[in-house]
């Protein structure tokens, strides 16, 4: 049995809560999540939770419309990752397909792609993760960072043939305004039409040169590891580790990110050959060495791993790895092999 879980990356869900601050004064915090998952740009959040927060915002912002009026901030230029501009392309049609394929490493479940109908273009967003009004957000959210790329090379005056969003209808006034074009809700996914030949039209600041994709080796494999939903393993790694920025989780805190009961989740932790607590012991262990590659400190690592303090840390990680983690980290500082 899966657990069909998608996940999404703190950079690509934090240009929201920038633009939430600019625009209405709060940020993050007004929805209790810790600083420590948004000072993360590679953590994984699982996309329910963001679903709920898109939701939540707009009762906190007490504005339908709110999506629309973080345009500015939605952007594959304002994403928090080190050595990849996603725009940073001679030309559009490259950054369109830099987009398509790059983005599955910061949001797993959900698609991105082209298709054509005679001289139309559509780019298109496929979420089946999102529901009720979070899914009417979350295709606004896309829908306006494609057009953000699409103004990146044509122009903040271009404007597509008509946008297609999945969800019911929110801000129909402003969004057609923003978009400058007809906008059809309810749709089955998330489309931007526009004209073939848009692709040809002369660039407003063409790039010299195709950017390097530079970055560390440690920041490289935290881009690469992202788990699919029928990853069941991984699936489970990683929604104990989001919870650990909430505090050391307990079975009922995961089973309620699951939504399904304590009990089942037992069972399904037992099919794996897994219990929680080993589980724990090995996913806590495993952060906190990714950490030490990280150049933080023991002292840094025990807080951001939920510990009470540093022993208890300690005690923990020496159960699994039969070393304190300041032995293990003074070992990697020598490069000896683990």
């Amino acid at each position: 049995m899966k657990f069909n879980t998608s996940f999404i990356r703190v950079c690509y869900v934090k240009p929201i809560f920038e633009g939430v601050e600019q625009v209405y004064g709060f940020n993050h915090r007004a929805l209790s999540i810790p600083d420590t998952l948004m000072n993360e740009p590679m953590a994984l959040i699982p996309f329910t939770e963001v679903g709920k927060w898109l939701s939540k915002l707009a009762l906190l912002t007490q504005d339908p419309a709110y999506i629309v009026k973080l345009h500015q901030q939605l952007n594959f230029a304002r994403l928090d990752i080190s050595g990849i501009d996603l725009l940073s392309t001679p030309d559009l049609a490259m950054s369109i397909r830099r987009i398509n394929y790059g983005i599955v490493s910061l949001q797993s479940g959900a698609s991105y792609y082209v298709s054509m109908s005679g001289k139309i273009m559509k780019w298109c967003y496929k979420n089946p993760y999102a529901f009720k009004q979070e899914k009417s957000y979350d295709s606004l959210r896309v829908a306006i960072m494609l057009l953000n790329a699409l103004r990146h090379f044509l122009g903040d005056k271009y404007h597509p043939i008509q946008v297609r969003v999945s969800g019911s209808a929110v801000a129909q006034q402003e969004t057609e305004n923003l978009f400058n074009c007809p906008v059809i809700w309810n749709a089955a996914q998330t489309e931007i039409w526009l004209e073939l030949d848009d692709m040809l039209q002369p660039l407003i600041e063409p790039q010299l040169a195709n950017s390097p994709v530079t970055m560390t080796r440690s920041l490289f494999e935290k881009y690469l590891n992202m788990p699919q939903p029928h990853d069941t393993p991984k699936v489970l790694f990683e929604m104990v580790n989001y919870a650990r920025f909430y505090g050391l989780p307990k079975i009922e805190d995961i089973a309620q990110l699951f939504n399904i009961s304590k009990q089942q989740l037992q069972r399904r932790l037992q099919q794996q050959g897994f219990t929680f607590s080993a589980l724990c012991s090995y996913i806590y262990s495993n952060q906190a060495i990714k950490y030490m590659l990280d150049g933080k400190s023991v002292a840094e690592i025990s807080p951001l791993l939920g510990y009470a303090n540093q022993q208890s840390f300690s005690r923990a990680f020496k159960r699994l790895r039969k070393c304190t983690p300041q032995q293990y980290l003074d070992r990697l500082n020598r490069n000896e092999p683990d």
